[in-house]
């Protein structure tokens, strides 16, 4: 542990020195941006967004089986579907731009920080009452985003109070109308976000990869590139600032375990891993031509492409070196210093990202790349 404090120390202190012999800010080729853009959408946005799909049609298949027989083996599958439809989103959650931003789509998949705990006051008198006008496709089109996506899945899924298999009476029957109707609308938005990407008179793939053109929103390739950095910065920031930060807490006195995303279900620190895994995809280029390639190639600078590399790398091995349950690893005597080094790792790595490697792609820093939510 003291080395990984020391490295964790020095990765910030890193990350003020001057990156000698670096192009300067704007010195990118536009040709570089271009080739960036239409790589990443290919071999990192597009993929990501299908497995979505694929696991969101999982999801609503297993929620019928279990709705037409429920067991504890078929909500031991639902549930095993639930987690990989959500493995899903968390890897693509930090794409901020394009068709997920329509029709308020990214709240309605995940509405989450929900800091009034306004799910909870929706979704009870739903539940109560019995409302199936409240669970209908339009309601969710146009309706409240608190009331629909994952965490209304993980709370109907994962209530301590009312627990499935539910009783096979109205009110049970009724969860499962409720469950059905949230499953099949995530199914629907899914399908809704990758066909607007690929498919149509002007595909949003051909919006970001022809910037510049008549009626385009970017008027540079750079300025789409820009929406992919806000995208890498976003999947570390929101890890660090929001899923670990606020439940931490200062000190173990101010700790608080239920501010954490998908508490419930005990899989916070699992989508803090999973928008960490996929930040360093995103960065690497998923095999193909990513930021990493553009700092080693283009710039021609090693040393940065290496530090951000081993930052990854570090940042993802603690993150999976806590063992617990980040609702207990929060007060375990054991866990809670790596957590502490977790985030301490993370706003390290934030920092790299935007004090050193925004610069030498040219683009802008003066923004908080959570904004607007």
């Amino acid at each position: 542990m003291p080395t990984r404090l020391f490295t964790a120390s020095f990765l910030l202190i890193l990350v003020t020195v001057a990156v000698p012999g670096a192009v300067q800010a704007g010195n990118l080729d536009d040709a570089v941006y271009r080739r960036l853009n239409a790589a990443l959408v290919e071999s990192h946005v597009l993929p990501r967004y299908r497995r979505l799909v694929e696991a969101t049609v999982v999801l609503d298949q297993q929620t019928a089986r279990f709705c037409a027989a429920p067991d504890g083996p078929g909500l031991a599958a639902l549930r095993g579907a639930f987690h990989q439809g959500f493995d899903a989103f968390q890897g693509v959650q930090h794409i901020r731009f394009g068709p997920v931003e329509l029709f308020m789509r990214s709240m309605r998949l995940a509405f989450w920080p929900d800091p009034r705990n306004a799910a909870s006051r929706q979704m009870e008198p739903i539940l109560e009452g019995r409302d199936a006008n409240a669970i209908t496709q339009d309601s969710f089109d146009h309706g409240s985003v608190a009331i629909q996506g994952f965490p209304a899945i993980e709370r109907l899924l994962f209530d301590d109070d009312v627990p499935p298999p539910w009783p096979a009476n109205e009110q049970g029957a009724f969860r499962c109308q409720y469950l059905r109707a949230i499953a099949a609308n995530l199914t629907h938005m899914a399908r809704d976000i990758l066909i607007d990407w690929t498919t149509g008179r002007r595909p949003y793939t051909t919006v970001f990869t022809t910037a510049g053109s008549e009626g385009n929103p970017y008027p540079t390739n750079k300025d789409a590139t820009l929406d992919l950095f806000r995208g890498l910065v976003a999947a570390v920031e929101l890890a660090a600032e929001r899923k670990l930060a606020r439940p931490l807490g200062e000190t173990l006195e101010k700790a608080r375990p239920r501010l954490a995303e998908s508490w419930r279900s005990g899989r916070s620190l699992e989508n803090i891993r999973r928008n960490l895994e996929a930040a360093e995809a995103l960065y690497l280029g998923e095999g193909g031509f990513g930021f990493s390639s553009v700092v080693r190639e283009a710039i021609g600078d090693a040393e940065l492409d290496d530090l951000l590399r081993h930052a990854f790398t570090q940042t993802r091995e603690t993150a999976r070196s806590v063992t617990l349950p980040l609702r207990d690893a929060i007060g375990s005597d054991a866990m809670r210093p790596r957590l502490e080094q977790l985030l301490t790792e993370m706003t390290a790595l934030r920092a790299l990202l935007s004090r050193r490697l925004a610069p030498v792609l040219g683009v802008p820093v003066g923004f908080n790349s959570l904004d607007g939510d």
